[in-house]
């Protein structure tokens, strides 16, 4: 029986990751709103509160990781930005209804309630000099990657 070895490259396997996870939420919303208009689901599920995944863009440059997320009608006192020792940035925080509970909901497809992302940064990061910034109802959270150590020159004497 042949064998056969794979090369794979870090960065690619990070892509499919990313790719992976995008895919599956998408694939599970597909499902939830499937379900909330088919026979197969209960009219309960019209007035579903569990909030749906942030969606987020993930990009970085020379000098940093930038974490774009889309929160839509959250002011930023709503939304708690944290990150791990190992790398473990976390976005959460509470939607709250814009109007009265004693209203009649004749069509509900808007989420309420809390909501959490957890993404995994898999560059080096210089934690305390991260920073957020909250417009439009989109975070921007910049993760510094640390300067790359720069070669020390000694200047040594000839006797």
């Amino acid at each position: 029986m042949r064998k056969f070895y794979y090369n794979i490259d870090p960065q690619d396997f990070q892509k499919f990751q990313a790719f992976a996870e995008t895919a599956a939420e998408r694939l599970g919303e597909f499902f939830n709103e499937f379900s909330k208009y088919s026979s197969f689901g209960s009219d309960t599920d019209m007035h579903n509160t569990k909030p749906k995944a942030i969606r987020i863009d993930l990009a970085e440059d020379d000098n940093n990781v930038y974490v774009f997320a889309e929160l839509p009608g959250l002011a930023k006192e709503d939304v708690n930005v944290s990150i791990t020792d190992n790398h473990i940035l976390t976005i959460s925080g509470n939607k709250r209804r814009l109007y009265d509970d004693s209203l009649k909901i004749i069509r509900g497809e808007r989420n309420y309630g809390e909501f959490s992302r957890r993404i995994t940064i898999e560059r080096e990061i210089e934690t305390e000099k991260i920073s957020a910034t909250f417009r439009d109802g989109v975070l921007t959270v910049t993760l510094p990657k640390p300067e790359p150590a720069r070669p020390k020159t000694v200047n040594i004497n000839i006797q």
